[in-house]
């Protein structure tokens, strides 16, 4: 479903864009908030009564998370993995607008059409993910694919108008892919890896992390963009897909072929 809105809502965006101006685009963004939070308050099931946690029980119960992950020879890792991809992505989407429209002159529907290219690519790369981990092995799909992300991104920074743009939208799409496919695998190995009564606190761990790093790099792609260019935080981008799959490559990941039995058995 994520997929299916990377394609859908980027391509609509970019043509509405171009067609009523971004302002009116972001308040149909907007309206489309709104009808979403008026859904969620109409369902209705049972509420569960649970203690209120002191602040030190919070504090202790998001330790346990942080032990966890970063104590796991296979969540630590994807940890470090996912930070770095989610913040070369991040440099990227933060970056493209400025290079497309300011840069090379292209239309808002040029850039809504490139980004859609990549929402495809996510949707295949999800949709393939069960059955390439089960005919490659877990591991080796993990770090493949980001071995073909970190190849597919030296060509983002070479993207130009004409012939020049079709390469680096092959590439994103491969990139993309390469997230579709992590996606599915990493959660379903986080989920094996970890016992039930720690499951909250290590996807509050994760979240943490790597939506950090989503922050950490739109405040990157802005000023280094002012300061040293729009090319140059793109190769930024491209050199820290490079270095996301030796993370993989060099852990006991590498040697996962399916999903542990046992939680115990990975620590």
């Amino acid at each position: 479903m994520r997929g299916v809105n990377q394609i859908v809502g980027r391509s609509v965006g970019g043509l509405l864009v171009s067609v009523l101006t971004a302002p009116v685009t972001i308040a149909f963004d907007a309206i489309s908030y709104a009808c979403a939070a008026v859904a969620i308050g109409r369902i209705r099931g049972a509420r569960a009564t649970t203690a209120v946690r002191s602040a030190s029980g919070v504090w202790s119960a998001a330790a346990a998370g942080v032990r966890h992950v970063l104590g796991n020879r296979l969540l630590r890792p994807m940890t470090m993995e996912g930070a770095l991809t989610n913040f070369a992505t991040t440099l990227t989407l933060t970056i493209l607008p400025v290079l497309f429209v300011r840069e090379l002159g292209m239309t808002e529907w040029a850039l809504g059409l490139f980004l859609a290219i990549g929402g495809c690519g996510a949707l295949v790369g999800a949709i393939g993910a069960r059955w390439l981990g089960e005919r490659f092995g877990l591991g080796r799909m993990l770090w493949i694919t980001g071995a073909v992300a970190s190849f597919a991104g030296c060509f983002v920074p070479m993207l130009g108008s004409g012939s020049l743009l079709w390469p680096a939208a092959v590439a994103w799409a491969l990139i993309t892919a390469k997230t579709g496919i992590g996606n599915v695998l990493a959660v379903s190995l986080r989920q094996a890896a970890t016992p039930d009564h720690l499951m909250g606190r290590m996807n509050a761990t994760f979240r943490f992390l790597l939506t950090g790093a989503l922050a950490v790099a739109s405040v990157l792609a802005g000023a280094l963009g002012e300061l040293v260019g729009v090319r140059a935080v793109l190769w930024v981008s491209a050199g820290a897909f490079a270095v996301s799959w030796l993370v993989v490559f060099l852990s006991p990941l590498r040697f996962l072929r399916e999903l542990p039995a046992e939680h115990g058995n990975q620590l």
